[in-house]
């Protein structure tokens, strides 16, 4: 019986048609040492990265040119970070639940998150735990620690470097000539029904003025009755900063001066000239510091690139790229070739607040001024330059 049941089960395995392979449902996309990026990572990317494109208001020609993009960006922003990864774990860099901390209450600070039920509505809307982003915010402050490390020390200056500098472009530094302004309108839905009255109360303004009194106190009855606006401090203006008619009428006046009554939006603009400052170039001194960022901004990307193709060299790189992502070489120069906008970063704390993938990319806190409460959304860019200490002046 036992080998009449074993000739049976051994016809089946000899007759049985063979198993179909199994399917494969995630697969290794990019190696590099041994940090790795899965399919899954990859399209976790290109799809936030698709999102955060939709989100933005852009007609649809520009939507389409970086949609079709979105794989290369993706796939090179992921090459970037995982040689920073693989670089993180050979320099054994750690990061302290304090630095954590703290970069999540730079974070609330960032976006104006006042209460722990704010910061939970703004982890909800964004898709996040909070263990997700303080594992996102971690793997950040370990990269900005490697570029703080590896390329800071590269960025040297001295005085004479930001000296030459100054001289070779001594004509960007020119100031133009500035007006420091005052204005008050005589408003044209004030009470005041017919232009020639509007241009009456002007010219007794004026007449004011003239005979001594202040703009505020000239227009200290009118601006009661709503005839007329308070004094307004328009500060230091450059040609072009105007509307040309402004501009027109108040540019040769002598300092102490009222213009001539101008039309202009929401009714007859009369303008003081408070002071004035002539065009000039400015003295070393005065802008030693901006010269030293432009110049620590410029040499840190130089560096920035080397580096990227120095750990490149030196690292064991699988790269096997979806369709989509093929062309992530050129991307991948476009970016290490650095943009005005990286340098813009504030310190990498909100880099990464809003991807909970472990592949998330770098990204940058939406400006000051958007809706506060909500956590910033992907924004791919390069690094930013760390903090270098500036040589003595």
């Amino acid at each position: 019986m036992n080998r009449k049941r074993s000739l049976v089960l051994l016809s089946l395995l000899l007759f049985a048609p063979a198993a179909l392979p199994a399917e494969v449902v995630n697969r290794i996309v990019l190696r590099v040492n041994d940090q790795i990026a899965t399919l899954n990572d990859y399209q976790d990317r290109r799809q936030e990265y698709v999102r955060e494109i939709s989100r933005r208001e852009q007609d649809p020609e520009e939507r389409q040119r970086l949609v079709q993009q979105a794989g290369e960006v993706a796939y090179a922003e992921m090459f970037q970070e995982l040689l920073l990864r693989s670089r993180a774990e050979q320099l054994g860099i750690e990061v302290t639940e304090a630095q954590v901390d703290e970069a999540v209450g730079q974070l609330k600070e960032n976006f104006q998150i006042k209460n722990d039920q704010e910061f939970k509505a703004a982890l909800a809307q964004s898709g996040m735990t909070e263990p997700q982003l303080r594992e996102q915010l971690r793997g950040t402050i370990r990269l900005q620690e490697v570029r703080g490390r590896e390329i800071a020390s590269r960025v040297k200056l001295d005085e004479e470097d930001l000296r030459r500098y100054y001289r070779k472009n001594i004509e960007q530094f020119r100031q133009p000539e500035q007006l420091q302004l005052r204005e008050v309108v005589v408003l044209e839905e004030g009470g005041l029904p017919t232009a020639g009255e509007r241009a009456q109360v002007a010219g007794e303004i004026r007449q004011a003025v003239a005979s001594g009194k202040s703009l505020a106190d000239a227009v200290a009855e009118t601006a009661g009755k709503g005839v007329t606006s308070n004094a307004i401090e328009l500060g230091w203006v450059t040609p072009g900063d105007l509307d040309p008619s402004l501009e027109t009428a108040v540019w040769k006046l002598p300092k102490g001066a009222v213009s001539e009554p101008v039309e202009a939006r929401g009714g007859l603009h009369l303008v003081q000239v408070i002071d004035r400052r002539e065009s000039r170039i400015p003295p070393f001194n005065e802008v030693a510091d901006a010269i030293r960022q432009r110049e620590q901004n410029r040499i840190f990307q130089e560096e920035w690139v080397k580096y990227l193709g120095e750990l490149e060299k030196k690292s064991l790189i699988v790269a096997t790229p979806p369709p989509d992502a093929a062309g992530y070489r050129a991307r991948l120069v476009a970016q290490q070739g650095g943009s005005d906008a990286a340098s813009e970063l504030e310190g990498g704390l909100g880099e990464a607040a809003s991807q909970a993938n472990p592949a998330a990319p770098v990204l940058t806190p939406e400006p000051p001024g958007g809706e506060p409460g909500t956590l910033p959304t992907p924004k791919p860019v390069n690094p930013t330059p760390p903090e270098v200490p500036p040589p003595g002046v």
